[in-house]
């Protein structure tokens, strides 16, 4: 067996190539060409519309990130002016407890005073009247002699008249 191998093929086989491929051009346009044209185009517009979504999309999210940006920026200043006013009340109320106490401070201070004056004038009085009842007693000696009730008393407070309270008092 022989082969012959051509280096240029013969014409009328390549006429025949040449038409055949013609017609399967013409048949594939027609029947490929158009759909696979119409798909393409279809595709191409679905990716650009998918394309402008997204930019449109990456836009509006822009646009949301500023204003909860800003939302956020406004709830912060919202706190630090509830921390500020709550931080001042809180400063009001301690004065407010701090000058209660103090008032209430003053009236223990003054009634203690007044407590401790009446127990001054208390002592005084009994004092006073020790210091009688023992003028009395050292009177009724020296004289040996018993006073009635009325005419001591007379006698208690002409002594403490005539001695006087500045006396009794240091």
């Amino acid at each position: 067996m022989e082969f012959v191998v051509n280096v240029i093929p013969k014409l009328s086989s390549m006429i025949l190539q040449l038409i055949a491929t013609v017609i399967l051009f013409f048949i594939l346009k027609h029947f490929l060409h158009e759909p696979v044209s119409k798909y393409m185009n279809e595709r191409q517009n679905k990716i650009q519309n998918d394309i402008d979504d997204a930019k449109s999309l990456k836009g509006e999210a822009l646009e949301l990130k500023t204003q909860y940006e800003i939302s956020i920026n406004e709830a912060k200043a919202e706190g630090q002016e509830i921390i500020e006013s709550a931080r001042k009340r809180g400063e009001e109320i301690k004065e407010d407890i701090i000058k209660e106490a103090k008032v209430e401070a003053d009236g223990i201070i003054e009634r203690a005073r007044k407590e401790i004056e009446r127990e001054k004038e208390k002592a005084l009085d009994e004092i006073k009247v020790q210091a009688g009842d023992m003028a009395i007693l050292i009177a009724s000696k020296v004289i040996d002699e018993e006073l009635d009730t009325n005419l001591q008393n007379d006698l208690i407070d002409k002594f403490i008249d005539e001695v006087g309270m500045d006396k009794w008092q240091n």
